[in-house]
């Protein structure tokens, strides 16, 4: 095993050498990307590896690829190099008006009923708030890279969102779901009084799915698909609600969705309750740092204005 003091700190330009010869393939290409001589680049790897006291990358004619020791280390570098440059971003947003930069994202449909309230609040409180829209995967992986700080994000109970020991989440609340289907579907024309429990009857009919793969919600529908003993037919992966709603109201698919997309709905669509037990999304706020109390406030006030409309 070996030991190296711990004043012996990391050269920031041989970590960034070696992070850009392993996003580019080469040191030549690495060394164009960052406007760097060759002789540079190879000079910080060399003393990157001096100060590893291990071999981190395989140089050959047709590039370099990182050794097993080069992907160990190579998780990190990304995150101390994200970390180097936060700490700049965060310092001039606090020179340009003493406020705190917070890097957040939300997923899109929640997004777009709660982020004009979350970003109001957040400038009451003299906090500064870089705003990503994206699907839960992507928002997930960008957490765990140091890419974001926080982010709301969606699973399905029993089947948590697979994040670093790193990112800690809390629940904010639990979101109800409804099936949405063709008015001329026969569960609608039933108009059952209770919430539908099981899908039994919908091994006919073709769903829509997520287009990012590995969505919670989608894997605990197909589950319940299998438990009423058949596997749902995939007719459309797709994120996008409004184009989801639209080949429903051309009887052409079903979908589970949350309520909030009722909001958004064609008279040629229904929207059939899904009972609580059986399916619920749940909404969470995961961080990789105690997140600043304002930001809290500001969703949590966002999401009780919600609630009233």
């Amino acid at each position: 095993m070996s030991h190296r003091p711990t004043t012996n700190l990391p050269d920031f330009r041989g970590l960034a050498a070696f992070d850009a010869v392993l996003a580019e393939g080469s040191v030549a290409a690495a060394a164009s990307s960052l406007g760097w001589s060759h002789p540079t680049v190879d000079h910080h790897l060399r003393r990157l590896e001096q100060q590893a006291g291990a071999k981190l990358l395989e140089r050959g004619p047709r590039g370099s690829t990182p050794t097993a020791a080069g992907r160990v280390f190579a998780v990190r570098v990304r995150q101390l190099l994200e970390a180097g440059r936060r700490a700049f971003t965060e310092l001039d947003a606090w020179l340009d008006d003493e406020r705190r930069l917070v890097r957040f994202g939300i997923f899109p449909t929640l997004g777009a009923l709660v982020v004009p309230g979350i970003l109001r609040r957040a400038e009451l409180a003299h906090l500064s708030l870089e705003l990503t829209l994206d699907e839960c995967e992507r928002l997930a992986r960008q957490l765990e890279q140091g890419q974001l700080d926080a982010a709301v994000l969606f699973q399905a109970p029993g089947l948590p969102t697979h994040l670093s020991p790193e990112v800690t989440t809390e629940l904010l609340f639990a979101e109800h779901l409804v099936l949405a289907v063709h008015r001329s579907h026969p569960l609608a024309a039933a108009k059952p009084s209770e919430p539908i429990r099981e899908f039994t009857e919908l091994r006919q009919d073709r769903w829509a799915f997520g287009a990012s793969g590995g969505d919670t919600l989608d894997e605990a529908t197909r589950e319940l698909c299998r438990r009423a003993g058949f596997e749902a037919s995939t007719g459309m992966h797709s994120d996008d609600y409004p184009a989801i709603l639209g080949m429903i109201a051309a009887g052409q698919l079903v979908a589970v969705v949350p309520v909030s997309v009722a909001t958004w709905h064609d008279d040629a669509v229904a929207f059939l309750p899904i009972d609580t037990a059986t399916l619920t999304r749940e909404v969470v706020l995961a961080t990789r740092e105690e997140p600043p109390a304002a930001l809290r406030d500001a969703i949590a006030g966002a999401l009780s204005e919600l609630s009233t409309r």
